[in-house]
């Protein structure tokens, strides 16, 4: 009988595809659509009972909120708006 062994031939690595990195502007429109995101998760996590994750998803709520003011100075006039329409 011959040897049977698996033959295993790695695999070449794929390469990372690098970027663009986003402006300021566009960086807060993406956050301010993931922030409604979370608002979305949160309404879900609130009619399931869950209070603990509802918690966390205000913590992220929160963070992403002060990225997004961090991203572009026009950014934080979005807290005092009625955010509960997506553009």
């Amino acid at each position: 009988m011959g040897d049977t062994g698996i033959v295993v031939e790695p695999r070449p690595r794929r390469k990372r595809v690098r970027r663009k990195s986003l402006s300021g502007k566009q960086r807060a429109a993406a956050l301010f659509k993931l922030w409604h995101g979370v608002r979305e998760l949160m309404g879900d996590a609130e009619r399931l009972g869950e209070s603990e994750l509802v918690h966390f998803l205000a913590i992220t709520q929160m963070l992403v909120e002060d990225k997004a003011a961090e991203a572009h100075p026009d950014a934080a006039a979005f807290r005092g708006m009625d955010t509960s329409l997506v553009n």
